[in-house]
């Protein structure tokens, strides 16, 4: 997606006013696919390279696509150290050019969608990784009442969001899946009602994180899914990595040890130093549950829209190709002892 000339011209206006000059003979450059917000580099009067992040065209859906909601977060976070852009100027008002957006710092760095990290030596992928947990970890770990975020503080977070995602997907009789639905019934009714609400990020993964020269994560992208929540949510996300195989999605299987990563288990020790918490088995087994059926719904929605014409994404048919896949894993996970769930 290209921005449009004159819609660029009213953002730099409006960005002048609020003192942030921008170098108006450099073309904003599309960053990533751009299927979310879609977002551009470009540059301010230094010459200095910044990221302009904006709401797709179109209608939206609604409470979809909140770019003030990323803004006001990563403010958040930037202003206790986390590692994240440094956010600068914020457009709430749609009427400037029919959409919100912002600028935050443009952030120098690899942004890795191997697992594998094929290019890197048996120490720096394990510097990564650590690093991924140990920031994951601290992310949790800040007081949310402190954070000064005007999310919602609702218990039950998990409950919610997965049968908003499993009731998307199974509307119907025609459409029920008898597996996945004694799976989702089982587990519905063993998430924490109650439990210690964090900061999620919601999405966060590999191809999210900006690798530093030191292999060290720099900066966690992409904040639109988050909210407050269960911290079971993030890690489950990751920790399913290893029960997913290689070549789906994100998963690494069982290939991890031979390719120099590090286990389920080493990942989970160093989350649990940097959170200075330790995740309960039978919980994180159940969250590990939740983020399988949470990413089947999802690969199902992906298929879904797909048959309707409605896919954008342009690895929508990979994506479809690998449900049955996580299904299997899914169906594996739920028979598996807990403790068999972290692998060692």
């Amino acid at each position: 997606m290209n921005l449009d000339q004159e819609e660029f011209k009213k953002i730099i206006e409006f960005l002048s006013l609020e003192n942030f000059n921008i170098d108006e003979g450099f073309t904003p450059k599309p960053i990533g696919d751009g299927q979310s917000n879609p977002t551009f580099l470009i540059r301010d009067e230094r010459k200095n390279y910044k990221v302009l992040r904006t709401q797709p065209i179109g209608n939206l859906a609604r409470g979809a696509h909140r770019v003030d909601r990323e803004f006001s977060v990563i403010n958040a976070l930037f202003n206790k150290g986390f590692e994240c852009p440094q956010p600068f100027v914020l457009c709430n008002k749609t009427k400037l050019i029919g959409r919100m957006f912002y600028v935050m710092e443009f952030e120098e760095g690899d942004i890795n969608f191997d697992p594998f990290l094929p290019d890197e030596s048996f120490e720096d992928k394990q510097k990564i990784y650590k690093s991924l947990a140990e920031v994951l970890g601290r992310l949790h770990s800040y007081n949310i009442d402190e954070l000064g975020l005007s999310f919602k503080k609702n218990q039950g977070f998990m409950k919610r969001n997965l049968s908003l995602w499993y009731d998307q997907i199974f509307d119907d009789v025609s459409k029920k899946d008898k597996e996945i639905e004694k799976v989702y019934k089982d587990i519905l009714s063993k998430l924490p009602t109650e439990s210690t609400l964090s900061l999620l990020h919601g999405d966060f993964k590999l191809d999210n994180t900006v690798i530093g020269e030191n292999k060290k994560c720099k900066a966690v992208l992409d904040w639109e899914l988050s909210s407050f929540g269960e911290p079971l949510v993030d890690i489950s996300f990751q920790i399913i990595n290893w029960l997913i195989p290689s070549g789906v999605l994100y998963g690494i299987g069982g290939d991890w040890k031979k390719n120099g990563l590090p286990s389920a288990s080493d990942f989970l020790s160093w989350y649990e130093y940097s959170y200075q918490k330790k995740v309960e088995i039978n919980s994180l087994r159940n969250a590990c549950i939740f983020s399988l059926i949470k990413l089947f719904c999802i690969l199902k929605g992906i298929e879904n829209r797909f048959h309707q014409g409605n896919a954008i994404s342009k690895d929508a048919e990979e994506k479809i190709l690998s449900a049955p896949a996580i299904k299997e894993v899914l169906m594996n996970s739920f028979e598996t002892n807990p403790n068999d769930i972290i692998v060692s």
